[in-house]
């Protein structure tokens, strides 16, 4: 018997599968877990005395329709092989459909083959020639071939090439060899899920980042073209304030109400870019909270006196029900913009002769500010889409806003709140029963006020500016 043959005995045979189990299915990363495969048992398991020389997998490609050659152990005779080949090694692809080649045959039947003569193995991309040139370069003798499958799916075949006779592979080999077929199979689909995985992630991430770019070449242009379209429309609207407050001689009747309509449009037209410049900050992290103590009252107070001339031209009553609350930590110029912004609303779609009241409630870590109205009121299933960027709804707050203001308000109040670490919540009991909007704010010196004061952004010598100009109206 020839000096390379040292039979493995049965009961060895559980003890080495398991090696080469966690050998090949300790790596998750596809090019490693095929190389694996391929050398394990040669360099691992000693099969090089048992005469086994060349190990190769192949895989199926349905989508090419191929049946390709993936990785091959790092032996002497697989050198040989590759040199004499007249296609290299990762190029030799087998039609799926090529019913002559022992590869496919294995594939399509599921059950191992065996041939001495390699032209079985390469026709049709090799002549009998070249494939014959290949086997006497590398010295093999013998090649097995095992499909290899998994959850009856066969999803290659594994070539096992040998410098022996097929009458020389002993039972405790093959045993070995089924079921190294079968580790294989498992670590193969472990492996092509994990490097979709991967890849499907890098992709992600990679999109995610560009998104991230778009995303922040957007804030840039808004920021920017607000910028460059608030100076215009301001200038715009001054002239067009003066020609309006020319003697009424002066003017026509017509002009006079083209010159309001212009003026008025004018007025929309800066208050959306206003509102498109504030949404740019904030979702950007550019603004900045100049963090004060401040008594809610006293703040609600000062709104209500700039609101009371335009509440009595609409013949509607603004309330404050003062209570002794404690001070909150805000930063007082925003704050008073969203104060504002809800009682504005609520003089805006409340009808003449009625009434706005603004009430306080406290309860640590926060003082509410609640603004309630008897005016058109909200269906129950809008209210939870009452704060969204540009959501528009029927018969309510929303819908009327989008006449004579952006639609951008709540969100833009909302998102404000929240930088405070507060919230703005809305209820109402129905259509045409008024509606009342809280704001929470958090107290000085509780838990969340100092958290707030942590995390909060600061203003710099860069947001200074920003800091000079007030929020938008709704």
């Amino acid at each position: 018997m020839a000096d390379y043959v040292t039979t493995p005995k049965t009961s060895d045979t559980i003890k080495s599968l398991w090696k080469l189990e966690k050998i090949i299915l300790n790596t998750l990363d596809f090019k490693e877990v095929v190389q694996k495969i391929c050398d394990s048992m040669l360099s691992e398991l000693g099969y090089l005395k048992l005469g086994y020389r060349i190990i190769v997998l192949t895989l199926a490609d349905e989508k090419k329709g191929v049946l390709r050659r993936i990785s091959l152990s790092q032996t002497p005779e697989a050198a040989k092989a590759q040199a004499a080949s007249a296609i290299p090694f990762h190029d030799i692809e087998i039609p799926l459909n090529a019913q002559k080649n022992l590869l496919i045959q294995t594939l399509h039947e599921r059950k191992p083959h065996s041939t001495h003569y390699w032209p079985d193995i390469f026709t049709p991309v090799l002549t009998p020639e070249q494939a014959i040139a290949n086997q006497k370069a590398s010295g093999i003798k013998t090649s097995m071939l095992y499909p290899v499958t998994i959850q009856d799916k066969t999803l290659g075949v594994l070539i096992f090439s040998m410098v022996k006779n097929l009458e020389e592979v002993s039972e405790a080999e093959e045993d070995l060899i089924r079921g190294f077929t079968d580790v294989v199979g498992l670590a193969v689909q472990n492996a092509k899920l994990y490097t979709t995985l991967s890849e499907t992630t890098q992709k992600l991430d990679k999109a995610n980042k560009r998104l991230q770019e778009l995303d922040k070449l957007k804030d840039d242009f808004v920021s920017m073209a607000s910028h460059e379209l608030r100076t215009p429309m301001t200038a715009i609207k001054s002239y067009l304030w003066m020609a309006l407050n020319k003697k009424k001689a002066e003017l026509s009747e017509d002009l006079n109400r083209y010159l309001g309509r212009a003026y008025h449009s004018t007025e929309r037209l800066i208050s959306l870019v206003n509102d498109m410049l504030n949404i740019s900050r904030i979702e950007s992290g550019r603004i900045a909270l100049k963090l004060g103590e401040v008594d809610p009252v006293e703040l609600v107070h000062e709104v209500v006196e700039e609101v009371i001339p335009k509440a009595t031209e609409l013949q509607l009553n603004v309330k404050v029900i003062e209570r002794k609350v404690s001070k909150v930590l805000i930063d007082k110029d925003k704050i008073h913009e969203v104060v504002i912004n809800l009682i504005g609303n609520s003089l805006k779609f409340t009808k003449p002769g009625g009434t706005v009241s603004v009430t306080f409630d406290e309860k640590p870590p926060f003082v509410y500010i609640s603004v309630t109205d008897t005016g058109v009121g909200m269906a129950k299933e809008d209210m939870q889409k009452l704060f969204k960027k540009f959501s528009m709804i029927e018969h309510s707050y929303t819908a009327a806003s989008t006449s004579g203001g952006t639609g951008l308000g709540l969100y833009i109040s909302k998102s404000i709140v929240t930088l405070h670490k507060g919230d703005i919540t809305a209820y109402s009991p129905g259509l045409e029963k008024g509606s009342t909007f809280t704001v929470s704010l958090p107290i000085t010196g509780t838990s969340t006020a100092l958290e707030l004061q942590k995390e909060a952004p600061k203003v710099t010598e860069d947001s200074k500016g920003l800091e000079k100009k007030r929020l938008g109206y709704i």
